[in-house]
């Protein structure tokens, strides 16, 4: 069956938007794990009290340590290099729907009206090419939405219905149990400090 021009102009769409995202979220964050885009405070205006700069420069300086900068800038990248194979083009449309929702609300709460205005619609712009494709895979998509959106029941076979007091119970201890590997590791790295501690409790 021939390719319609409808068709023809659907491809060269979504390519056009896929290849757009990519290059885009691919230089931000190769930007990031380079070295670049964060940062780039004078020695004034690190000498300068916090309260006398603006959201945006504290924002900005606090957005260039590690391990957050490195931590955004692969996972740009990876959106980013999921949009140019099909096998795994939903997966990055699904990765960059956080990643440009947590850019917009910052840029929207540190930055000055004329760049929040412009890079608000700059994003909500990227988000809506997100969701025309995501419509345009709707095959995929949509069964899938159905599947995470339906009603999950709990196993409720317990006879004695007192039993679920035990939940009370085991609550705290899985608060707890993450905490076991972290005092092993105090012990290990600062095996003094945490014996002063210990009798600190006691004495």
């Amino acid at each position: 069956m021939e390719t319609t021009k409808e068709e023809k102009f659907q491809t060269l769409l979504v390519l056009s938007i896929r290849i757009l995202l990519a290059l885009i979220f691919l230089s931000y964050g190769m930007s990031k794990i380079s070295g670049g885009q964060f940062g780039g405070l004078t020695q004034a205006e690190l000498n300068t009290p916090i309260k006398d700069l603006s959201l945006f420069k504290i924002g900005w300086y606090l957005f260039d340590h590690q391990p957050f900068k490195a931590f955004i800038g692969i996972s740009q990248v990876m959106a980013a290099a999921f949009l140019l194979f099909n096998r795994t083009v939903i997966l990055g449309l699904l990765m960059l729907i956080p990643i440009i929702f947590n850019i917009l609300v910052i840029d929207l709460t540190i930055m000055g009206y004329g760049l929040k205005v412009g890079f608000f619609f700059r994003l909500t712009g990227y988000l809506f090419y997100i969701a025309l494709l995501l419509f345009y895979y709707k095959q995929s998509t949509f069964p899938a939405l159905r599947s995470i959106t339906q009603t999950h029941s709990t196993p409720t076979n317990l006879k004695n219905k007192w039993t679920y007091l035990w939940i009370l119970l085991i609550i705290p201890l899985l608060e707890i149990i993450p905490a076991a590997p972290k005092m092993l590791f105090l012990i290990a790295t600062h095996p003094k400090e945490v014996w002063v501690q210990i009798m600190h409790w006691f004495t």
